[in-house]
């Protein structure tokens, strides 16, 4: 079973790591559309992918990465906020706040339909993305020595 966690975990490492990198590329295209403006059409699909792509990275972090390595540590899965708290203690982060804010611009990405807030909602992932991006080595680094933790077996 353990054995099953850790390839799970390894293929949600690498999703987290192929995410993240897709983040950080619409985070290079959208920079320069900062501070917020009326936006082009082109220019908001840039932004809408970045929003998303941000979304997606928190989702990938918190609802899953974060759930198999407590999982694998026997921690027993609680709530959100207890995982992000786990996050800081583990080193991912230096304050869990800088988690529940990602979390927070997350649940206002997948709830905002009204236009006059998306320029709001862009700024704020654009200054958060490098905090977010920060997070997946320090992750990757506690995975490999999670992994490591276990003997592995020959048959």
């Amino acid at each position: 079973m353990t054995a099953d966690k850790l390839l799970l975990l390894q293929e949600e490492l690498s999703n987290l790591e192929n995410a993240a990198e897709h983040l950080r590329h619409s985070l290079d295209r959208t920079r320069s559309l900062f501070p917020v403006k009326n936006f082009q059409p082109d220019e908001l699909e840039r932004l809408e992918a970045l929003a998303s792509r941000f979304a997606r990275l928190s989702d990938l972090l918190t609802q899953r990465v974060m759930r198999l390595v407590d999982d694998l540590e026997l921690t027993p899965t609680n709530t959100l906020l207890d995982r992000i708290h786990r996050a800081e203690k583990r080193g991912w982060v230096d304050d869990s706040m800088q988690l529940i804010q990602i979390r927070e611009l997350r649940n206002l990405i997948a709830h905002a339909y009204a236009a006059d807030k998306m320029g709001g909602i862009y700024t704020a992932v654009a200054s958060l993305t490098p905090t977010l991006l920060a997070v997946v080595p320090k992750v990757m680094a506690y995975a490999r020595e999670l992994g490591n933790t276990y003997p592995v077996r020959r048959t």
